[in-house]
């Protein structure tokens, strides 16, 4: 016989993890990769244990669908403001001066190689 679920999920305790500060990753100093205390989730337990797969997932999908929501909400003003006068003509010119430094950044590091 199967083990029945508890009808309400209740989320458990979470931390970030020490070892990454919570962001999933450890850094070194030729690559990155997912922290091996956190299993690359950026919490763990109460215990300070990474939290089981069954525990992290929710946790996770709601994160992530947060993230999708405020990423949604910020296409949707940018779109906005794509269709307020002026904006688009601002973005144009500030993209040309972008251009013009990059051009002279680079004229001034040829000068340089060159020994000028």
């Amino acid at each position: 016989m199967a083990k029945s679920r508890p009808l309400h999920w209740q989320e458990p305790t979470t931390e970030n993890c020490p070892q990454c500060n919570g962001s999933g990753e450890w850094r070194g100093m030729f690559g990155t990769g997912p922290c091996a205390m956190c299993d690359g989730t950026g919490l763990v337990g109460e215990d300070g244990e990474a939290l089981p797969a069954h525990e992290s997932q929710p946790i996770l999908r709601r994160q992530r669908d947060r993230l999708a929501k405020e990423l949604e909400g910020a296409r949707q003003h940018y779109r906005q403001l794509l269709h307020t006068p002026g904006v688009r003509e601002a973005l144009a010119a500030e993209q040309e001066r972008q251009q013009e430094r990059q051009r002279d950044e680079d004229m001034a590091h040829r000068k340089r190689l060159r020994g000028g």
